[in-house]
Order: C-alpha cells, then structure tokens, then sequence
C-alpha cells in the first residue's frame, strides 16, 4: 500500500543572491552556474521540508511499523542545462530550522524574511552554541549523539557523523555506532533528471532518533554531491517544479508498506493464456476517502459443467504475483509504479483486491488503474479502462 505526502515548505539557496529569499518561487534549482568573472562557478541548493505529524499520523492510522516501510523522494523536473552525462545529487539532513518566507528570486528589492544563501532566518540553539545564521565552521556535537552540525555559513548546514564512530577494525572491543540516514544519494547517468531517491534511512532517523536521542526534522539539503561541487569540469544546473507550482508535479514523499494478503478460499486458479478482468471501481472517489477495490478475474471462454450452470459468473484468482500501479490519465505520469514488494495485489475467498487511500492524490483529476501479471517469465499488462477520479 502507500500514501502520498507534500512538502510543508521548500526554497532555493543561491550562492549569487546570498539574502534572495525565494520561498514562493515556483521552481526549486540545483546545480553551479558560471560567474560573471567566466572562471568561477556560483552554486545553488534546495531545501525541502515534510510534516513528519503526517506520516506518525498514517502509521498509527494503519497501525503499521516505520521499519517495515519505505521512503522515495520525489521531484519533477522543469528544466535542465549544461549538465554533464554523469553526476550525484546529495540529499543531507539539514541541521538548523528555517523559515520558509515570501520571497522571490526575480524581486527586484530582495525580500529577507526567510532562508537565503547567508541566513536560515530562524534561530536556533545546540548547547552551549546559538545563534540566528548558518553554522560556520564549528563542528556542533547534537545531544550527546555521535553526531555533529556543520556548515561554511553560507549555503546551508547539515549533520555529519565524527570520524570517532567509526568502525576501527584493529580494536574490535571498540565502541561501533554508525548512524544511517544522514546522507542520501540519487546518481545520475545518461538518464531523465528527475529525483526518485529512497530516503528510508532519513526518515527513520527522525523518527527513531540516534542514541536514543531526538533528531530534530529540518528536511533535506539538496545539491550536487560534494565532489560534483568541486569539480570544475562538472557545472550545469536543474530546476525541479516546487510546492509553489501550480501543476501537479509538487515535491512529494511517498510511503510504501506491504499490507498485502492472499487466502484463495475456494477460488480456482485462472487460465492464464486466456481470461477477462473487471473491477467495482467507482467513477469517482472524495480524496479522504480509503476504497476496497475489488478486482474479478474469470475464464475468457469458460466451459459449463454439470455442477456449474452458470460458468461466466465464477470468479477465479490471479496469480500471486500480480501488482498494481497508479498512472494521471491526462499526462500518462506515473504516480505509483509497479513494486514486487508494496504494490502486490490480494486476495481473499470473494475475489483479488486492493486498498486505495485517495488522500494526497491530487483532486479534481483522473487516475487511471494498472495490472502487471507475472507467470513465470511472462509478463501481461492490463492497462485500460479502469480510470477513476478524485474529487474534492
């Protein structure tokens, strides 16, 4: 199953507009673009922040545990240039709060209400430090962790693990504890730019804590990875469409976890070389609403028997590994895509099934339904004619 998030703020930092808030802008950029000198190289960076109430919210709701899902970070892309046939996207865990603001790159007069490449406008506080801009230098042990905050004072701060947890392999009765999470990363080669970058680990960090302490949630640093950003001969840039946009390509976490479950009953198995699916799908759905959708799978040319007068009515089962994707019927993007893990469909006695949870599908829009049936090396795809829409 999966539930779709938004992100609660994001905004863009620009090494060239060091006090440019750019809360509102429509676009989010990373990447270095090449200064007015024509020798040096001017970086920008995201944040990207999500409401973790949301996402303790579902899981309590489903009463399912944090370590049995998944996280993918999602941003679409707007437009690309320069970029090089290989390079790394990071995705750091930021260490201070920020303001989102009401800024914008184009403003004439810059508008400093929020985060900006010089300031996160907002203060915070790591004994026996505190301050209102991004940290500089100093490495700022968190709550007694194994973990530290770090920055230049400019463009940002993240955590980072000191180098004493790290595994020695000489002293083997030496304390070891490495903390996943702290920096996740999507390579990119001769490939679309979007970001579709598994987050789990982060996630979990936020939600766990580290050394049984809490780990403030700031969201995510995105930039070229740190090699990339040094490496002259790596520039170019991408700008990603951000919550402001007035498309349906918002920056989007979306939560996986397996709920599936197959008891066949007394159901028959179908015949796999020759048979017809339909479903109870409504045409439309409220986008808080969590729908039972039944999918029937019967014989395309079923034979009657003595002890079935009524062949064309009986149900049978699809193979165990049948999955489900979600796809806009409009632009043909793929919302959920097909997983051998989280997007298994079930069964019971009555027929295969699914659960959709229409909360954080964009409203007003039409989906459309996606089966993948695998037997052995086969694959069939049923992709047509069941759509549904959301509505508000």
């Amino acid at each position: 199953m999966f539930r779709i998030f938004y992100a609660e703020k994001d905004a863009t930092l620009y090494e060239s507009a060091e006090y440019y808030n750019t809360g509102l802008d429509e676009i989010l950029e990373i990447g270095k673009r090449l200064n007015t000198d024509g020798s040096t190289y001017l970086k920008s960076r995201a944040l990207v922040k999500f409401d973790l109430n949301e996402i303790n919210s579902v899981l309590a709701k489903y009463s399912v545990s944090i370590n049995d899902c998944k996280f993918m970070l999602q941003l679409f892309t707007t437009h690309a240039k320069n970029l090089p046939a290989e390079y790394s996207i990071d995705a750091k865990i930021v260490a201070q709060p920020w303001t989102n603001g009401t800024g914008f790159l184009s403003a004439t007069t810059a508008t400093q209400d929020g985060a900006s490449w010089a300031i996160p406008q907002a203060t915070w506080s790591f004994y026996p430090y505190t301050g209102t801009g991004w940290i500089s230098g100093s490495n700022i042990q968190i709550n007694g962790t194994s973990l530290y905050a770090t920055g230049s004072g400019k463009g940002g701060s993240w955590l980072f693990q000191s180098s004493s947890g790290v595994f020695n392999a000489s002293f083997f009765n030496q304390a070891f504890f490495y903390q996943p999470g702290l920096q996740e990363a999507e390579g990119f080669s001769y490939r679309p730019t979007d970001i579709n970058m598994d987050v789990t680990e982060a996630i979990l960090l936020w939600k766990s804590g580290s050394g049984g302490n809490t780990i403030s949630n700031n969201g995510f640093l995105l930039k070229f990875s740190d090699a990339d950003e040094t490496n002259s001969n790596v520039a170019g840039y991408v700008r990603f469409f951000s919550r402001e946009t007035h498309t349906i390509y918002v920056p989007r976490l979306v939560m996986y976890w397996d709920d599936s479950n197959f008891i066949t009953g007394s159901l028959g198995n179908i015949n796999s070389e020759s048979y017809t699916v339909y479903t109870n799908i409504k045409p439309t759905y409220k986008d808080t609403e969590i729908a039972k959708v039944r999918i029937y799978a019967r014989d395309k040319y079923p034979r009657k028997s003595p002890t079935n007068l009524f062949p064309i009515q009986t149900v049978k089962h699809l193979p165990t590994t049948t999955y489900y994707s979600i796809s806009d019927a409009a632009t043909d993007e793929v919302i959920i895509p097909f997983d051998d893990i989280y997007t298994k469909v079930s069964c019971d006695s009555t027929s295969n099934f699914i659960y959709l949870d229409m909360n954080g599908f964009m409203p007003e829009r039409n989906y459309r339904l996606n089966l993948k049936i695998v037997d052995g090396f086969t694959e069939q795809y049923i992709n047509d004619q069941i759509y549904f829409k959301v509505v508000r």
